[in-house]
């Protein structure tokens, strides 16, 4: 199999999706906590910073920002602003229908 022919993830997902009824209900139950997730490990990256210098920059533990990272979980509106008042993340959503959203900020 050639590097070409492989699919990519967003193509997995979306026949994931289209065939798996419970695999579309929990991708969309976390997709609100993988979109932080991804901001908080892009201002890692972006900043060189690990994930115990980031949780003491914003005054939490290694292990709390482990579990945001997973992306299982949605973290709470006081979870947002501490990571926000101590990095200078911005979070901005839209609750429509009973989904969360985070818009871009």
């Amino acid at each position: 199999m050639k590097v070409g022919d492989l699919k990519t993830s967003q193509q997995v997902v979306d026949e994931s999706q289209d065939q798996d009824p419970a695999f579309r209900a929990e991708w969309n139950r976390t997709a609100f906590a993988r979109d932080v997730a991804l901001r908080i490990v892009r201002y890692r990256a972006e900043n060189g910073l690990t994930q115990t210098a980031f949780a003491r920059m914003v005054g939490m533990t290694q292990s709390v920002i482990a579990r945001l990272e997973s992306g299982d979980q949605p973290p709470s509106i006081a979870t947002l602003a501490k990571l926000s008042a101590g990095s200078g993340l911005e979070f901005e959503f839209k609750i429509s229908h009973g989904i969360v959203e985070v818009e871009a900020a």
